[in-house]
């Protein structure tokens, strides 16, 4: 099945990285069409053109600045069924593009996502949970092999059928991640496109994998709290784009389940092997994402 696969990028000091992802992409077995959006950059998307002439297709954002709008630049202007996101501080395995397309087989799928790890410039902490993981941008640890539905995927490594992405108008302008202020716009797609179907299923695919680069900086005690703070604000403002109780409801659904089951069992299993870093750190990091929640909630209006 034809496919476009796009990359997202913004500025000049993930080059190398941006490289590789390029790289990653050009080198998989199933054909596909590659485009490299640029985010109000000029001198980044100058320079992208003079390293790689006509080789690749470079675009420059045409919507409003973040990366929102540069997905769907490649997104809304694809002319292939489907269409798969990538982003510059990440790179692919080999067969991940083939995994992905195979997914999208029964007609049901309207989209699927990719197992990311990450790639630490420092070494991993000592006291970092995995259950944690997107803090840095990692998914959970998969159980299975074969593709497991899920409410939604992460934008890295994400396919989609087309048509729908484009009959719900693509990512939201107004919601999203601009800078260093991030906002789940995957989740919100996802939940969007899902309602336009009513039998639509999301895919998690563990063959298709990717790694994502984790900068040193992130290995900090104050990065971890920073980003499940920003996260719980986050996850709030993703509640307020709605008043429907219901919907507002199945928006959260499966961080009500995480808060519940994942995190708890967690906590147990690091007491169990002694591991108190690990266990107060999953607590440090909810509290860290409940205060960043309720803030933003109260800041609405919505928790009343």
């Amino acid at each position: 099945m034809a496919v476009t696969v796009g990359i997202t990028c913004h500025t000049e000091e993930r080059w190398t990285q941006l490289l590789e992802a390029i790289a990653s992409v050009r080198s998989q077995d199933h054909a596909h069409r590659l485009v490299v959006s640029v985010d109000h950059n000029r001198a980044l998307y100058e320079r992208l053109i003079d390293h790689y002439g006509d080789e690749i297709e470079v675009v420059e954002n045409r919507y409003q600045r973040g990366v929102s709008g540069s997905r769907n630049t490649i997104g809304l202007a694809a002319t292939t069924p489907l269409v798969v996101f990538l982003e510059d501080d990440a790179f692919a395995e080999p067969g991940w593009l083939t995994a992905l397309v195979r997914a999208m087989d029964s007609e049901r799928v309207i989209g699927a996502g990719s197992r990311i790890l990450p790639v630490w410039h420092a070494s991993e902490p000592r006291w970092f949970p995995r259950e944690f993981g997107w803090v840095i941008g990692a998914t959970l640890p998969d159980t299975s092999a074969e593709p497991v539905p899920v409410r939604n995927v992460w934008t890295g490594g994400m396919i989609v059928r087309r048509e729908v992405f484009a009959e719900v108008g693509g990512f939201r302008a107004d919601f999203g991640k601009v800078g260093n202020v991030s906002e789940p716009e995957d989740t919100e797609l996802c939940l969007r496109m899902s309602r336009s179907r009513p039998d639509a299923q999301w895919l998690r695919v563990p063959a298709a994998v990717i790694r994502h680069h984790v900068p040193a900086e992130r290995s900090s005690v104050a990065f971890f709290l920073r980003r499940c703070w920003l996260e719980g604000r986050g996850k709030a403002g993703l509640a307020t784009l709605t008043r429907d109780r219901a919907d507002r409801a199945a928006a959260l659904s499966e961080e009500s389940s995480y808060l519940r089951r994942v995190l708890p069992r967690g906590v147990r299993s690091y007491l169990r092997r002694g591991d108190v870093a690990k266990a107060g750190m999953v607590l440090a990091g909810v509290a860290s994402t409940g205060v960043g929640f309720a803030l933003q909630l109260a800041r609405t209006g919505l928790a009343r």
